[in-house]
């Protein structure tokens, strides 16, 4: 090991700590085992889950983060049904964030920063979404912006943020040469990966289960305990017969990008010495996270430049990383980011990813996490990535190590 490796992995008393990660299970939207259940019940379910499995009390927690894109309500409301049924005391206080595709991973590094800063000791970062509740009902309903703005005073960069998300997955591909054979060949590996872990129960270790109900209005009569988009019998033949979403010559299809889906996620953190005090057993360490800008037409290149710029501060090298976990938005990108950071492929996303998996927005950054610490005990690894891309042009990426 190196000394640079050795000075991130050394413990001190004031680390931040990972007491759990958990997740849902995700489904698919509108046809999935959680397409009946509304947002604030999935966080509701998988936040005392976590609690429970970490054996944390919720008088100890200063605050909960909760990152989540869609939400209605005013996108606090929700959130807030959510935490204070579980039983909180009213002075632990509820925020909500939004950074697009990233936002519960963003909701862990604010949730870091704050407890390193001492504005409080002991947090929860959260991820929650139903795209069935808040998504469909806007399909097909033009964006409401300020026409005079777009007309008059934005740049080309400004008006691109509202360019639909399967577009720029089409650009990614055609500027850098990203193939529909690598694509749905890249599609295929995430799904055969993903039914291998299901079928052996890896993701058990990770999964909340949630009470759901089969009906629209009725009682929580079912237990939903996997994932339900992986397809595991998908063939190379099928992915290639598969149209073009979003333009006639595009390559980008139902196949090989992520599936629009339900469910939440959590991470409980706080300093080793709190952890030590109450006699609670960390998982893993958060080291520090870092965000990059990228064109927005282009937004899924945003890993490629959020993961240099992360090592870079850490003074660590592609190599050092046991597990990568990035979020596959599209084929198209996370091609691209593995081979521009020139990544072993074999590390990256080990068990499936977004594509087979499922991608419910604001909970995608935290399901991640806990997907990575899984992933990292069952490799016997150490360092890990979460990277994602976000529209409006971003990347995010963090590092983890495990206990």
């Amino acid at each position: 090991m190196s000394f640079l490796i050795k000075q991130v992995v050394n413990k001190s008393p004031k680390d931040i700590v990972v007491l759990a990660a958990v997740r849902s299970p995700v489904t698919r939207a509108k046809k999935g085992g959680l397409a009946h259940m509304y947002p604030e019940e999935l966080l509701y379910q998988v936040v005392k889950g976590g609690l429970e499995k970490a054996k944390v009390d919720p008088k100890h927690v200063d605050e909960v983060t909760v990152g989540t894109v869609l939400q209605t309500l005013g996108g606090q409301k929700n959130s807030a049904v959510a935490i204070k049924s579980i039983g909180f005391p009213v002075s632990t206080t509820i925020n909500t964030v939004n950074r697009q595709c990233s936002s519960s991973a963003q909701a862990v590094t604010y949730t870091a920063n704050s407890i390193r800063s001492e504005d409080y000791g002991f947090g929860i970062a959260a991820g929650v979404e139903s795209m069935t509740f808040d998504y469909f009902p806007h399909r097909g309903i033009p964006t409401r912006t300020s026409q005079s703005l777009l007309n008059n005073i934005a740049n080309d960069e400004a008006r691109n943020v509202l360019m639909p998300m399967g577009i720029t997955s089409e650009n990614v591909a055609k500027k850098y040469g990203i193939s529909r054979k690598d694509q749905d060949e890249f599609a295929f590996n995430s799904h055969q990966k993903a039914a291998k872990a299901t079928e052996s129960g890896h993701f058990l270790k990770e999964i909340i289960p949630i009470k759901a109900r089969s009906t629209e209005e009725g009682e929580l009569d079912v237990e939903i305990i996997k994932d339900d988009g992986i397809r595991a019998n998908i063939s190379i033949e099928k992915l290639n017969s598969l149209k073009p979403a979003f333009t006639e010559d595009g390559f980008t299809t139902a196949g090989n990008a992520s599936q629009i889906s339900d469910g939440a996620s959590c991470v409980i953190l706080t300093t080793r010495e709190k952890a030590e005090e109450l006699s609670l057993k960390p998982i893993a360490r958060y080291i520090s996270a870092s965000v990059a800008g990228v064109p927005s037409d282009l937004m899924g290149v945003g890993p490629a430049f959020a993961v240099p710029q992360l090592l870079k501060k850490l003074q660590l090298e592609s190599k050092d990383i046991d597990v990568w976990e990035l979020n596959e938005a599209f084929a198209s990108q996370s091609l691209y980011v593995v081979n521009q950071l020139g990544i072993n492929i074999k590390k990256v996303n080990p068990h499936g990813g977004a594509i087979a998996l499922g991608h419910p927005l604001g909970a995608t950054g935290a399901r991640c996490i806990a997907t990575l610490l899984n992933g990292l005990d069952a490799a016997n690894g150490e360092l890990g990535v979460v990277s994602m891309c976000t529209s409006t042009g971003q990347g995010y990426a963090g590092l983890f190590v495990k206990e």
